[in-house]
């Protein structure tokens, strides 16, 4: 029998019933390792970072915090003009 790493995924309580296509197509190719991997983190994550996760449940992600700060959201993706990585040689 073929391993199934959706079906694997939604029996650990990862994976809802209805995924977006994009992320249902990118869980199909999971190997066997990768998905059990997942699952291994399913609850360590929590204890790891729990003022991500606290920030991520209460919505205050909504906006990013430069934003908040004044800046344009449109100028937070110049970081690469900043650092170089942005180089027009290439």
């Amino acid at each position: 029998m073929a391993f199934d790493p959706q079906r694997s995924l939604r029996e650990a309580g990862i994976l809802g019933d209805s995924p977006a296509p994009g992320l249902e197509a990118a869980l199909a190719t999971l190997t066997e390792e990768e998905a059990n991997l997942l699952i291994s983190l399913k609850n360590r994550v929590p204890g790891l970072v729990p003022e991500v996760l606290a920030h991520s449940l209460d919505g205050g992600w909504n906006r990013p915090e430069a934003a908040q700060h004044g800046f344009e959201a449109a100028m937070l993706c110049a970081c690469g003009l900043w650092s170089g990585s942005g180089n027009a040689e290439n």
